[in-house]
């Protein structure tokens, strides 16, 4: 299945070779090593974990983000990692849990051989109703007070990671972005830590849904830009968000603006991610995406 997706991608990678003939090769995605969050392949890996992540190797990707332990203990989904061929420096977890397991996702960190701790999305003041879109949910939930409580969990917990040799990143949603009276949750988040303590992985699918430009994005936030999670988006009225998720250039992020910002602000890695629902098999549009990057 993965090669005849390659195989499909020969137009939209012959599109990418032209359209990146005039960007200087600093610019380029090749610049960094190619990785994937694994989130987009949840189903994949609970059905077959190794061959997934072969699959993954074979389509180009060098690294892989981790959102939970498939599971798996760390050091088992480590050694599962390795002998695919594949590095692993980031994983992602959430406010929740770092707040109520903040040793233990420490200790999941370094047993998974990570770098980076990523916070990849904010606690809640209440539950969520499990029958609404988790995203529009959270636009609901997060007032201005939940979000002032939320810095005030990262300003304890960040000393804490970089006490422990760790790097932590906040990782964004639209709902970072909503406007709440002059202020937004991200600037929120932001104010109530030290650049060197909380670091960025700009969601740039997300950024879009949230109502900014990708790359103005990223040079707002230069500062502390570490991490990109590289997503295409184009509108989908029938989804709840307005937007659905597609393949690296399939959608409307300009990813020459994006490169070249990301060069400016000395990226240290980006993950392609795209969530469902999907109109072709997630690994075949890996594969697109990863082509796409490589001509860029």
């Amino acid at each position: 299945m993965l090669l005849g997706g390659l195989g499909l991608i020969a137009g939209a990678a012959s599109h990418a070779a032209t359209w990146s003939a005039a960007l200087p090769s600093r610019h380029r995605a090749a610049q960094w090593p190619c990785g994937v969050q694994l989130f987009s392949v949840a189903a994949e890996l609970a059905a077959d974990l190794p061959g997934t992540l072969s699959a993954l190797k074979r389509a180009g990707y060098d690294t892989v983000e981790t959102a939970g332990l498939l599971g798996l203990t760390a050091r088992q989904l480590h050694a599962r990692i390795t002998d695919a061929g594949l590095g692993c420096r980031s994983m992602h977890t959430s406010m929740t849990e770092l707040v109520e397991h903040l040793e233990q996702s420490i200790q999941v960190a370094h047993e998974l051989g990570v770098t980076w701790l990523v916070c990849a999305s904010p606690k809640p003041p209440t539950p969520l109703d499990p029958h609404q879109d988790w995203v529009q949910a959270m636009i609901g939930a997060m007032t201005l007070d939940a979000w002032k409580i939320n810095a005030e969990y990262l300003a304890k917990i960040a000393p804490v990671v970089a006490n422990a040799g760790l790097r932590l990143a906040y990782h964004n949603h639209p709902m970072e972005f909503a406007d709440l009276g002059g202020t937004c949750g991200y600037d929120l988040l932001l104010a109530a830590t030290s650049p060197q303590q909380l670091r960025l992985e700009l969601d740039l699918g997300w950024v879009l849904v949230g109502g900014r430009d990708p790359a103005s994005t990223i040079r707002t936030y230069a500062e502390r830009v570490d991490l990109l999670h590289v997503k295409d988006m184009v509108k989908d009225p029938a989804s709840p968000t307005g937007f659905r998720s597609v393949e690296i250039g399939q959608g409307q992020i300009d990813w020459r603006g994006v490169f070249e910002a990301a060069h400016a602000v000395k990226l240290q890695g980006f993950y392609v991610e795209q969530e469902a629902p999907f109109r072709r098999p997630i690994l075949e549009s890996l594969a697109m995406s990863r082509e796409y990057l490589s001509a860029i």
